[in-house]
C-alpha cells in the first residue's frame, strides 16, 4: 500500500465513509476496511460518466450500467441501463443511493447490495426530489414516489389532476407534503405514506 493509498483510507475513516473506490485496468475496485478489496470488470466500449462513495456504499455509473458497492454484503451488483437511457440525477446517501434517468428511478439498498426500480410514465417528469437518511421522495407531475430502504421497494400516491404541492417540509426522517388538498407523510417509522385531508 502506498501513502497515497493511506491518505485516502485514512481521509474515509474521518469521513465515516466506509468505502473508496478507484478505476485501474478497464475495472472499478472498492476499498472497505472492513472487507478488504472487490473489483468489478468493465466491459470494452464501456464509459465511467460519475461515481462517488458515502457510509457502506459505493456508485459507478457508466454508458450502460449502474455498479454499486455494499461494504456489508461485500459485493458489487450491477444494473443494465436501457438503450440511450440518460442519467439525470445521482444521490448517494450514507446507507442507501438514488439514480434518476429520464426512464427510471432506481434505488441501491446499501445493507444487502440490492438495486430497485420504479419506472416512470412516457409524459411522466419529476419536478422536485427530497431525502434525508432515511428516505427520499421524488415529485412528478402525476404523483408522489418515495423511497426508504426498509420498505423494500418503492411506494407511490397519484397526485389528482387539480392537486398543487403547497409546500414540503423534511425533519425528523419525515418528509411531509401538503397539497391543496390534504397532507401527506412519508418516512421510516410508517409503512410507506400515511394521508390526512
Amino acid at each position: 500500500m502506498n501513502c497515497s493509498s493511506c491518505e485516502t483510507i485514512a481521509s474515509a475513516i474521518e469521513t465515516g465513509t466506509e468505502v473508496t473506490l478507484h478505476l485501474e485496468s478497464g475495472q472499478a475496485i472498492a476499498t472497505s476496511q472492513l472487507s478488504g478489496q472487490r473489483e468489478i470488470p468493465l466491459g470494452a466500449q464501456e464509459i465511467v460518466l460519475s461515481s462517488g462513495t458515502n457510509g457502506i456504499n459505493g456508485i459507478v455509473v457508466t454508458s450502460r450500467r449502474l455498479l454499486g458497492f455494499s461494504s456489508r454484503a461485500l459485493t458489487w451488483t450491477k444494473k443494465e441501463l436501457d438503450l440511450n437511457e440518460k442519467v439525470l440525477e445521482r444521490k448517494i446517501l450514507s446507507t442507501f443511493s438514488l439514480i434518476r434517468t429520464d426512464r427510471h428511478l432506481y434505488g441501491f439498498r446499501d445493507v444487502n447490495g440490492v438495486w430497485l426500480d420504479e419506472s416512470l410514465r412516457v409524459r411522466e417528469k419529476v419536478t422536485r426530489f427530497h431525502s434525508n437518511d432515511y428516505g427520499a421522495v421524488f415529485i412528478t407531475n402525476e404523483r408522489l414516489v418515495g423511497f426508504t430502504p426498509l420498505l423494500g421497494g418503492f411506494s407511490s400516491k397519484p397526485l389528482d389532476v387539480h392537486e398543487h404541492i403547497l409546500g414540503v417540509d423534511n425533519e425528523n426522517g419525515l418528509i411531509v407534503i401538503s397539497t391543496t388538498r390534504r397532507t401527506l407523510v412519508f418516512g421510516t417509522r410508517l409503512s410507506g405514506w400515511d394521508e390526512f385531508e
